[in-house]
């Protein structure tokens, strides 16, 4: 006797599914978008996600609140990085250490206050997305933001511009996960009977 099982079997494979979604999100943010555009890098960090959480439906709304909230940590941090720096003439490194420190240490303490928190990669991700992009500003030069580099429209302000870039982090987090999402959908999954002897 044989019993059934359920199989989810794409029409269509990944490696078809896999770059039409990457040229989609060309088109969507960085050919279209100019100094507008997301890190489509970091996209394709929460897009990954999508999948490490079970690439249904249900794994957007961890990324969806997750992946900002990470990145609003370290936003926290970038704020009062400027702070102690440009306002209190502390060296740099000091002030990143300190700062850093501190704010990572806030934000792997909060997880404990939540049962959401299972689904720690998505806010992981948003926090060092977040550093991504902030030290990969800083390296380009100051806090400006490089045409597709994916910062937001950063003004030079340094006490309004970490907030832009964790709307900026955030935004690509999301739509990383719109991008996970997408992949599923076009690859025409089915459900099949499968016999089990």
């Amino acid at each position: 006797m044989s019993e059934e099982e359920t199989q989810v079997v794409f029409r269509v494979p990944l490696w078809i599914s896999v770059p039409i979604t990457v040229i989609v999100s060309l088109v969507a943010s960085s050919l279209t978008l100019g100094p507008y555009a997301l890190a489509l890098w970091s996209s394709f960090i929460a897009w990954a996600e999508y999948f490490a959480l079970g690439a249904k439906p249900e794994a957007l709304k961890p990324i969806f609140l997750l992946f900002p909230l990470g990145a609003l940590t370290m936003a926290f941090f970038a704020f009062f990085n400027h702070i102690f720096v440009l306002n209190l003439g502390w060296n740099p490194w000091a002030s990143v250490a300190l700062w850093l420190f501190i704010w990572v240490l806030i934000a792997v303490y909060i997880m404990k206050f939540h049962p959401i928190f299972q689904y720690n990669l998505p806010y992981f991700n948003g926090l060092s997305m977040y550093l991504a992009l902030y030290f990969g500003i800083y390296s380009a030069g100051g806090f400006s933001c490089p045409v597709g580099v994916g910062c937001g429209p950063v003004t030079g302000n340094p006490y309004i511009d970490p907030w832009i870039l964790w709307i900026w982090a955030s935004l690509s987090g999301i739509f990383g996960g719109f991008l996970g999402w997408f992949n599923v959908q076009i690859s025409f999954p089915k459900v099949v009977k499968v016999s089990k002897s």
